[in-house]
């Protein structure tokens, strides 16, 4: 397959994800960027006060370079041309608002439109298979991309890019049996996607460090950047402060997070856990160190030097939206490791920990609010 001249990709979700994918890919390649509001005020809002303009600077570099891109064309529900089809989509929205956003765009995506979930936590493909994209031979080609870049709001759609890592992708199954899958798959893909033939461009790739893997591999990178969510995230939110701030003491609570995590994953994701005896000398499949990757002591001391050091500048998302008094993604990070203590019967104690970070959270997100509803509140 050869890509269009000039690619279109549309984004549902234009925060600090959005706008990092955006920002490169539009600096790094010929491509056609459009972005999907939720209603027209937004869209006007977007034209008027930042003149169509998004912005990321990266303040891990010296001088903090601010690298910014005019976007031509912009719809809403209201506005999208009756006529056209999304072949190409990446949504970097909150997990909790991935069915509201997604469902007016719904009559312009089909079976060939091929679609990419950015996003934090776990849960969504569940919501996507039995309540959005219910008839198997409509869904569309649906991917994952895991990414572990540091980045928060500036103001307005101007975002600050906090830490340099790298970027995942890999096909999502739609049947949670198939999450196995092998080298060749990978290898058509490349050559055969138009949204992965965009991300594996050698000047986007190498913008971003993205990666491209089959599904195992990407399982494995996902439950450890949710771990570090489980921790980074919620704890950050909980005391109210930058990633760095928290280095020299966090390391318990950490150790405590993810050690009743890992039990949890252990039984929902069993066939991750078992394949390197199962797999790993395997024509055509993958090598993975799942069991030196998923160690205790190892993902601590990772936690912390990803996000408390690498990222030592960032304000982690889930406290920027108890500033800012919004909903926080808790349900699908901590809270998830819950809901699979629950789903799999293990225990009403078994999730002890992360149900009281979830309780924390929603504690001082409920502080926040009533601060904000008796006096002045600094963030707006």
């Amino acid at each position: 397959m050869t890509m269009s001249a000039t690619p279109t990709i549309h984004v549902l979700g234009m925060g600090s994800m959005g706008t990092l994918l955006s920002v490169n890919m539009i600096r790094s390649s010929n491509i056609n960027i459009i972005p999907l509001f939720r209603n027209l005020a937004k869209v006007n809002r977007f034209k008027d006060e930042a003149h169509s303009t998004i912005g990321m600077r990266k303040v891990y570099l010296e001088d903090k370079p601010l690298t910014t891109a005019k976007l031509n064309n912009i719809y809403c529900p209201e506005t999208f041309p009756k006529n056209d089809i999304i072949k190409n989509l990446i949504i970097t929205t909150k997990t909790y608002q991935t069915k509201d956003a997604l469902t007016p765009y719904l009559s312009y995506i089909n079976k060939d439109t091929n679609l990419i979930m950015v996003q934090n936590g776990l849960g969504v493909l569940d919501v996507l298979r039995d309540e959005i994209f219910t008839t198997p031979n409509e869904r569309p080609n649906l991917f994952q991309g895991v990414i572990a870049h540091g980045a928060f709001q500036d103001h307005d759609f101007i975002f600050n890019h906090a830490g340099f890592a790298d970027m995942k992708i890999a096909r999502l199954p739609w049947d949670e049996q198939d999450i196995l899958q092998t080298k060749s798959l990978v290898v058509k893909d490349a050559t055969e996607n138009e949204l992965i033939e965009i991300f594996m461009n050698d000047a986007v790739r190498e913008s971003l460090d993205i990666h491209h893997m089959t599904y195992q591999e990407l399982l494995l990178g996902q439950l450890f950047k949710f771990l570090i969510n489980s921790c980074i995230n919620s704890v950050t939110a909980i005391v109210d402060s930058d990633n760095g701030e928290i280095v020299e003491n966090c390391k318990p609570v950490f150790r405590s997070i993810v050690t009743e995590a890992l039990e949890i994953l252990r039984v929902a994701y069993s066939p991750l856990f078992e394949y390197e005896t199962k797999f790993n000398n395997t024509p055509d499949y993958p090598v993975l160190s799942v069991d030196k990757t998923l160690d205790i002591d190892y993902l601590v001391t990772e936690i912390n030097r990803i996000g408390c050091i690498l990222n030592k500048h960032n304000s982690s998302s889930m406290r920027q939206d108890t500033r800012y008094l919004r909903d926080t993604e808790i349900d699908y990070i901590n809270g998830y490791t819950v809901q699979m203590a629950e789903k799999f019967h293990l225990g009403a104690g078994s999730a002890k920990v992360n149900k009281t970070i979830c309780e924390l959270v929603n504690l001082r997100l409920g502080l926040n609010r009533k601060r904000a509803a008796e006096g002045e509140w600094k963030y707006k």
